[in-house]
């Protein structure tokens, strides 16, 4: 949606939200740039300290 190309109605239908929860969703999205820029980093860097975590395929020698 925001960044992924899908429209509001393809959203609402696929979580099961209604449009209107979707709009509103949105609505403050756009209305905090800050804190939602600051998720997108917090999320980011939880991702990246799970990735470094994770078990990784031993290599052959």
């Amino acid at each position: 949606m925001i960044e992924g190309g899908y429209s509001p109605a393809y959203v609402a239908d696929q979580l099961d939200l209604s449009l209107a929860a979707v709009y509103e969703a949105l609505s403050y999205w756009y209305a905090n740039p800050d804190e939602m820029r600051r998720v997108e980093r917090a999320n980011a860097d939880a991702f990246e300290g799970l990735r470094e975590a994770s078990l990784k395929p031993t290599e052959l020698q």
